[in-house]
């Protein structure tokens, strides 16, 4: 038997070429450890996805949908939506498959059809406060009955560590216990999980820089 190198395997299968758009690339450049928790976030969200059946998935604030591949594993079909047109323009310029579509919308208080799940990260905590009800108003409208949703966010108590960019524009951050209380109103039942780093786990929240809520069981 032969040893087959990286070379022979690459020929094999043809050039293979991609290009980060310009969000994740700085990230990948600037700071990449950020990019491997940023995916890391998505590897979780994807996880809680069905592996055996596809399901219908809404995610709201896809940016260049580098995460959005990460949820249509298993077969998923995914529609993203993002209120950056050229982070979307980006995204369906280079992402090409059938189970992906892309939209540029300013999608609160619009309904896009009944998902199975919706999936919204680092999302929430741009939105202003005023606007809060009418954004989970939004998450809740375009669920199926049966559906559940994930919201990630990062941790209010982890504010005064971020970098003044990220201060600046996160107008709205949660503690576990608001982020908790503010999706019962919609779900009987809400499920939280702490991720410090690329590590999910359920312990202590004030501790934890990010934060996770599975919203299961749509309120009537």
């Amino acid at each position: 038997m032969t040893s087959q190198t990286w070379q022979d395997v690459r020929d094999s299968m043809g050039q293979v070429t991609f290009t980060l758009g310009p969000y994740f690339a700085d990230q990948l450049l600037s700071k990449p450890r950020h990019l491997l928790f940023s995916l890391s976030r998505y590897k979780f969200a994807a996880r809680l996805l069905p592996t055996d059946t596809p399901v219908e998935v809404l995610e709201l604030g896809c940016a260049e949908g580098i995460g959005t591949l990460l949820l249509a594993e298993n077969g998923h079909e995914i529609t993203g939506i993002d209120f950056d047109k050229n982070a979307i323009t980006y995204a369906q310029q280079s992402i090409h498959s059938e189970r992906i579509k892309f939209l540029a919308d300013d999608f609160v208080g619009k309904h896009y059809g009944n998902f199975k799940a919706i999936v919204s990260l680092d999302v929430i905590e741009h939105i202003a406060p005023d606007q809060e009800q009418r954004f989970l108003d939004t998450v809740v409208g375009n669920l199926a009955p049966d559906g559940f949703c994930v919201i990630g966010t990062p941790n209010e108590t982890a504010s005064p560590y971020a970098s003044t960019q990220s201060q600046i524009g996160h107008v709205n951050l949660y503690t576990a216990e608001r982020l908790s209380q503010s999706l019962r109103r919609y779900f009987h039942n809400v499920f939280m999980f702490g991720m410090n780093d690329e590590v999910v786990h359920t312990g202590f929240y004030p501790m934890c820089h990010y934060l996770f809520a599975l919203g299961c069981g749509k309120r009537a």
